[in-house]
C-alpha cells in the first residue's frame, strides 16, 4: 500500500473561520439545516456524560388536525430534517380521518345519477 502525503499549502495561506458573506441561521440555504427555524429549547444535561438535549417545540399542539389540514394543504414545505427537500403538502391524516384539497367541480353527478354519468364518462374515454 502507498502512503499517502497531503498536499502543501506553498505560496497559499489558510484562513480561519467563515467566508464573510455566509449565511447562517435562518438566511442560510433553505435545504441546510438550521434549530433557528423551530422552535425549541435547549440545556446541558448529564446522562452519564455532558449532553445538550433539545427540545422541539410542536406549534400544532392542542390545535385540532382538521383546522391544521386546512391551513397546510395545498402549501409548499420543507420536509425530512435535517436534510430537507421541499414538498407538497397532499394529505393531513389523524387514526380515523383523512384531509385534502376539496375540489368542487361543476355537473358532477349526485349519487342517484352516478351510473348515468359513469357510462358517460367512459364513453368520452374511449373516444
Amino acid at each position: 500500500m502507498e502512503s499517502f502525503d497531503l498536499p502543501t499549502l506553498d505560496r497559499l495561506h489558510l484562513v480561519p473561520g467563515l467566508w464573510e458573506s455566509v449565511c447562517l441561521g435562518a438566511e442560510a440555504l433553505a435545504e441546510f439545516p438550521s434549530l433557528d427555524i423551530l422552535p425549541h429549547t435547549a440545556r446541558l444535561g448529564f446522562h452519564g456524560n455532558k449532553s445538550m438535549v433539545v427540545h422541539i417545540q410542536n406549534p400544532h399542539e392542542n390545535r385540532k388536525v382538521e383546522d391544521i389540514a386546512k391551513e397546510i394543504v395545498g402549501k409548499r414545505t420543507f420536509i425530512g430534517w435535517p436534510f430537507l427537500q421541499e414538498g407538497l403538502v397532499a394529505a393531513v391524516s389523524d387514526s380515523l380521518f383523512k384531509y385534502e384539497k376539496l375540489v368542487v367541480v361543476p355537473d358532477t353527478p349526485a349519487k342517484v345519477g352516478l351510473s348515468d354519468w359513469k357510462g358517460k364518462a367512459e364513453r368520452v374515454k374511449s373516444v
